[in-house]
C-alpha cells in the first residue's frame, strides 16, 4: 500500500501536501504474482492461498499480477515515487522475502533518486515482530523503524 500511494502521490498531488512524502517504509512487504520468483515456493496450493487471501483483500477484483501486488508488473513507474527515501525491512524465512528483495534491487537499478535503506532478519518469518514483540530481534527492527521515521 504504501509503494503504491507514493506512486500515486506524484501522479494525482494531494492538494496541501504536493507530491512527494519524505519516506515510505515497507515492513515485510507482501509483493505476489502469478509466476513465482526465484526461492518462493512453488506449490500450487501454498500459492494458491496466498493468491485467495489477496483475493479477498481486493474483493476479487484485481489479479495476482496487479502492480498493488506485484510492483514487478510496472517497474516503468518506480522513478516516480514520490519520496525521498524507502526502508524495506524483510525476514530470511519469510515467503515473501524474494520479492521484497527483488524490489529493493529494482528501486536501486531503476534510476529513482533517493535513499534506499533495507534491512534483513536473519532466522525469523513474516511479521515475526508481531507475536514476539518483546524480543531482541523485534526491538532491533523497530530501533532501524525509528531511525529511519526520525530522518524523514
Amino acid at each position: 500500500m504504501a509503494h503504491n500511494t507514493a506512486i500515486r502521490l506524484r501522479k494525482d498531488r494531494i492538494d496541501g501536501f504536493g507530491d512527494k512524502v519524505g519516506g515510505v517504509a515497507l515492513l515485510h512487504p507482501y509483493f505476489w504474482g502469478k509466476e513465482p520468483l526465484g526461492g518462493e515456493p512453488t506449490d500450487a496450493a501454498v500459492r494458491g492461498g496466498f493468491e485467495r487471501a489477496w483475493q479477498v483483500a481486493c474483493g476479487g477484483e484485481l489479479g495476482p499480477d496487479h502492480p498493488y501486488i506485484n510492483p514487478m508488473a510496472s517497474p516503468e513507474e518506480w522513478r516516480q515515487l514520490g519520496c525521498g527515501r524507502v526502508l524495506v525491512t524483510t525476514a530470511e524465512l519469510c515467503w515473501f522475502v524474494v520479492r521484497a528483495r527483488a524490489y529493493a534491487e529494482g528501486i536501486k537499478a531503476c534510476g529513482w533518486d533517493g535513499e534506499l535503506q533495507v534491512y534483513d532478519t536473519m532466522g525469523e518469518g513474516h511479521v515475526y515482530f508481531l507475536p514476539k514483540y518483546d524480543s531482541e530481534l523485534a526491538a532491533k527492527e523497530l530501533a532501524v523503524v525509528a531511525d529511519f521515521v526520525r530522518r524523514c
